[in-house]
């Protein structure tokens, strides 16, 4: 590696990323009430059905409605991913807070973990997401890792989903990239809880009122105004009482 200001060769960025820590105050490390764009996700769910006898079907019609919006050419695609995998949920309880960790693994989705939290308190709109590569890391290490975490709470639950759906990254004419998503998700390992979901989620918008602002373009022309789901994942298939540990 060769020396100069940037390496880590002569400290200094070694002491960037410390600095401010030596005191001891864990809020001196990072301020999560001010999270810079980078680390937020800003997006809005729609629930096409909690019918799990109707989810195919209620996928198939939208993917239709679709279709013909990008038939008329508002967008192009720029990327299609199609992905299927696992991911083991442990909601973490502290004082007034809650920390949703997500272990992430499956086909095209290289193993990921998660934790999101609520910028305001009672909305899913803007969330801080701070994610980590775990591909070189042993599912028991993260398993360790999380019991750590979890013993750390006020309270915890766990559980598990299995996703499956497709991705479509479309590109604007302004270059404004904008992440579809449309997916089935099955509570596991029994399959009695069957949901189908939209999200939308706007890449590269610099302000959160340049996203709500594209969320609500795409919401009112794909027609899913009345499907708005104000709740989380998470929020919906967690474990519903007796279950915190």
């Amino acid at each position: 590696m060769a020396k100069g200001k940037d390496s880590f060769s002569d400290g200094s960025a070694l002491l960037d990323i410390i600095r401010g820590t030596i005191s001891g105050e864990i809020d001196e490390l990072f301020d999560l009430s001010r999270l810079p764009r980078k680390m937020l996700e800003i997006e809005r769910k729609y629930r096409l059905t909690r019918d799990k006898e109707k989810v195919d079907v209620a996928i198939a019609g939208f993917l239709a409605k679709f279709g013909k919006f990008l038939a008329d050419g508002q967008a192009k695609i720029n990327k299609f991913i199609t992905f299927a995998g696992v991911d083991q949920y442990f909601i973490v309880k502290k004082n007034q807070s809650e920390y949703v960790f997500r272990y992430r693994v499956g086909a095209n989705r290289p193993p990921q973990l998660t934790v999101k939290f609520q910028m305001h308190k009672g909305s899913n709109l803007i969330r801080g997401e701070l994610n980590i590569d775990v591909k070189n890391v042993s599912p028991e290490i993260i398993r360790a890792f999380m019991s750590v975490i979890c013993s750390l709470g006020d309270s915890s639950q766990l559980f598990s989903i299995q996703q499956s759906g497709n991705i479509w990254i479309l590109e604007e004419p302004d270059a404004n990239l904008i992440e579809v998503v449309v997916y089935r998700v099955d509570r596991v390992p029994e399959a009695q809880q069957v949901e189908g979901f939209v999200e939308i989620e706007p890449l590269n918008s610099k302000t959160a009122e340049q996203v709500v602002a594209t969320i609500d373009k795409y919401e009112k022309s794909l027609e899913l105004t009345d499907l708005v789901c104000a709740e989380s994942i998470a929020d919906i298939f967690r474990p519903k009482g007796g279950d915190d540990k």
